[in-house]
């Protein structure tokens, strides 16, 4: 997620270079040609171009208002994981009475929602954008890692290592640890220390965590519709190439100079254009470990500080900062 109050020339170009060099080169050739050459049947006229531009920023529009309610329900999910697991911590923490078992089980919940947020993290090719340029600015940065090493990393980190060859290879390693956090509180009501209303609350805690994990799951698997993510895109790419052809007329009349007028007109508009189709495309896929994605890693830090100051533990780990004005 980027923190920063504006964004710096830097990301702008990082995001923005391609589309420019493109527009720079189809607009230069254009003038040259229609200046130059004599072609100046290539200078359509404008209106229809204005028509497809106010069409394509419609379309645009729609798109990034699907994007963004996915990129806002993702982080209403995990909002939802931090308040279910303070609730569970504390009561876990106010029923058992042996507070061995109270730890183990939290070192546990730790190293769940830890061990989620890597298979969120899958690469899923078709649903990730072709270009990845907004995973690479910041966006890789020790993150992304083989999974079967990262989720021996996090058991290990937790003491639950016992764990690792029973869920190697599983096709949903978290939703294995909720099963185990089930079976370990139905073991304590069978050796009485809990009774049923007692169980019932706690295993309704571990169902929430089922349900925002199927809500993360449904928005990673479930990428924006293809129809809408892709021709979008298209519609875009077509109104930037058509924009030098229908500015060349109006800006030659302006003076003998106007003609050139074109180039830095054209770099505008279509830097605009391609930035909002772009947000949409980059907002879609809320998981992607990139630049403005949810900041999963900062948020399971925050919730394993939260559930040890509720153990009463004084050796806390460090909360994430962001780095480049990025919050992983």
């Amino acid at each position: 997620m980027y923190t920063g109050k504006d964004f710096k020339f830097k990301l702008l170009w990082h995001f923005a270079r391609k589309n420019l060099f493109r527009t720079l080169v189809v607009s230069i050739i254009a003038v040259i040609l229609y200046k130059y050459c004599g072609w100046t049947f290539i200078g359509i006229p404008f209106v229809p171009i204005a028509s497809i531009g106010t069409a394509v920023a419609f379309y645009v529009g729609f798109k990034n208002n699907q994007a963004y309610d996915r990129l806002w329900e993702a982080r209403k999910l995990w909002g939802g994981f931090t308040n279910t697991s303070r609730n569970f911590t504390v009561q876990l923490i106010a029923l058992v009475d042996d507070k061995t078992i109270v730890k183990e089980m939290l070192r546990k919940h730790i190293a769940y929602i830890n061990i989620l947020r890597l298979q969120l993290r899958k690469t899923i090719p078709w649903a990730t954008s072709k270009e990845n340029i907004h995973q690479t600015f910041r966006g890789e940065r020790a993150e992304i890692e083989e999974f079967d090493a990262g989720l021996k990393k996090i058991l290990e980190e937790n003491n639950k290592l016992q764990y690792y060859d029973e869920l190697k290879g599983k096709n949903n390693v978290a939703s294995g640890l909720l099963k185990s956090q089930i079976l370990e509180l139905t073991k304590l009501k069978k050796n009485k220390q809990l009774d049923e209303y007692e169980h019932s609350d706690l295993v309704k805690h571990v169902n929430e965590f089922f349900n925002l994990q199927g809500g993360c799951e449904r928005i990673k698997n479930t990428p924006l519709f293809r129809q809408y993510s892709i021709f979008s895109r298209v519609f875009v790419m077509l109104f930037i190439f058509l924009l030098p052809f229908g500015l060349l007329k109006d800006l030659s009349q302006l003076a003998t100079w106007g003609t050139w007028l074109t180039v830095p007109f054209s770099l505008l508009i279509s830097w605009v254009f391609y930035t909002m189709e772009q947000i949409g495309e980059y907002s879609e896929n809320p998981f992607d470990n990139a630049v403005n994605d949810i900041p999963l890693s900062t948020i399971c830090r925050n919730i394993e500080i939260d559930i040890m100051e509720l153990l009463g533990e004084t050796k806390l780990p460090e909360k994430i900062v962001p780095i480049d004005d990025v919050l992983l």
